[in-house]
């Protein structure tokens, strides 16, 4: 029982070795796309302000 008990964890050990480096790698890449999605949408919500008294942004020929 003892043997099957360490087998199990030696064998999980490498396991979580082995695949640490891609599970760290998709979520990276699953961060960043999270980032991106949330800048845009910011990006999209954000209006510009503008002073009463300034001059539009469109003077057209001067």
């Amino acid at each position: 029982m003892k043997y099957d008990v360490a087998s199990l964890l030696l064998a999980s050990a490498a396991a979580a070795r082995s695949y640490a480096p891609d599970v760290r790698s998709v979520l990276r890449r699953l961060l960043g796309a999270g980032v991106r999605v949330g800048a845009a949408t910011l990006m999209e919500q954000q209006t510009p302000a503008a002073r009463p008294g300034a001059a539009p942004l469109d003077e057209g020929d001067r």
